[in-house]
């Protein structure tokens, strides 16, 4: 089972190289209230860098940005809306 501090690293890599087109640079939340457990798998929150450091709404990216990195793999995917619905990694744990 890999570490927090492992599966970051990987989520944190596997974000650089998903977003490496896109018009927003794109970060993990540092926070741990955007990190979390459950059952096998770890989640992690990203957004834009500009909202990240300012917080303010004109740079907030909507829809699921959340990555789920497995804890025995290290597999990491992003999760669509229904599914982050549904898990709702950072409620009630």
């Amino acid at each position: 089972m890999h570490t927090v501090e492992h599966v970051e690293r990987l989520a944190a890599e596997f974000l650089r190289h998903l977003s490496v087109d896109w018009d927003n640079e794109v970060t993990l939340f540092p926070e741990e209230n955007y990190r979390a457990q459950k059952g096998e798998f770890f989640y992690f929150a990203f957004q834009s860098t500009q909202y990240v450091a300012t917080r303010e709404d004109k740079y907030f990216l909507y829809g699921p940005c959340l990555i789920a990195v497995h804890s025995v793999t290290g597999e990491c995917r992003l999760l669509g809306v229904h599914e982050s619905h549904e898990i709702n990694p950072f409620g009630a744990r």
